[in-house]
């Protein structure tokens, strides 16, 4: 129940402070000289989004358990040009919490941030630039395997694991809503720092070592345009080859976000998330979620 609590504690701060930003958001910067002409353009577009949801259930014949549930997603994406460079930036955090018979369990934990930095800047025509990527992806609170209401066997937590990839490549961004980046040069490195996870040989690590470094292949796909001035559509794929390995295997991870204002206040909202890590599980992870939740924002 710690958990839970410290959920609750988070989100009656957090509620609050986001009242007063925008809960979707597009902002553009842009720095001039003194004779007119861009030396700097700043892209920043924004979604925080919470739901929340609880059932209270006395004496019902009709069945069902009485629930609590709550998410946050909270994501950041910059684009800043310059004359000659560009990088773009991502930061998201992903959590969510599900109570049922005095049980609490995650459905949803992920931090993540991407850092994208390439040559060619403001009024760049060229449909690729060399550029080099950095990815880390990790969870905030401790994980438990599904079934452990005693929460006794520790699973995963932060920084355990933390996945962390660096690559060479081109990118394109000749289009504002979307962009393509592959890399033929890059590595994974899948870090256990916590020591009792770290024995149990999870996540494809040995037992005696804290981390697993594979050379493969990268490339991103990203996409972020709103319709209709109410419809926002993200979608971000992550594809990793570790062809330098003895059995080679692609990995994928990937997040499509659909988000649409009914009005000044309800929003409805999709999220679809699909991983496939062949170290940590030979299957694909899939989550899905549809919402209606209240849209706080300063016109």
């Amino acid at each position: 129940m710690n958990n839970f609590k410290y959920f609750i504690y988070v989100f009656s701060i957090t509620v609050p402070l986001i009242s007063f930003a925008q809960a979707d958001s597009t902002e553009t910067y842009t720095k001039m000289h003194s004779d007119s002409t861009k030396t700097m353009e700043i892209d920043r577009r924004g979604l925080y989004n919470f739901n929340f949801m609880w059932a209270n259930l006395d004496n019902w014949t009709q069945g069902g358990k009485s629930n609590l549930n709550g998410t946050v997603m909270l994501r950041e994406q910059f684009k800043i040009k310059t004359e000659n460079t560009t990088s773009s930036h991502l930061m998201m955090l992903n959590y969510g919490l599900n109570n049922q018979d005095q049980i609490t369990s995650k459905t949803i934990d992920n931090i993540q941030y991407v850092g994208n930095f390439a040559r060619g800047g403001i009024g760049d025509k060229r449909w690729a630039r060399i550029s080099t990527q950095i990815e880390l992806n990790s969870q905030i609170m401790p994980g438990y395997e599904n079934g452990d209401t005693v929460k006794t066997n520790m699973i995963s937590r932060i920084a355990s694991p933390l996945y962390a990839q660096v690559s060479l490549g081109a990118i394109s961004n000749k289009f504002k809503s979307w962009s393509l980046y592959c890399a033929p040069i890059g590595s994974k490195t899948t870090i256990i720092l916590d020591s009792a996870i770290r024995e149990s040989g999870a996540f494809g690590i040995d037992s005696t070592s804290s981390s697993l470094f594979q050379g493969g292949a990268n490339a991103t796909l990203t996409f972020n345009k709103i319709y209709f001035g109410s419809l926002r559509i993200l979608l971000r794929t992550d594809f990793f080859y570790n062809y330098l390995n003895d059995n080679p295997a692609l990995d994928v991870r990937g997040e499509f976000i659909a988000y649409y204002k009914l009005d000044r206040w309800f929003s409805v909202n999709a999220n679809y998330q699909f991983i496939r890590d062949n170290d940590a599980i030979d299957a694909w992870q899939l989550k899905s979620v549809l919402g209606l939740g209240i849209t706080l924002s300063l016109k």
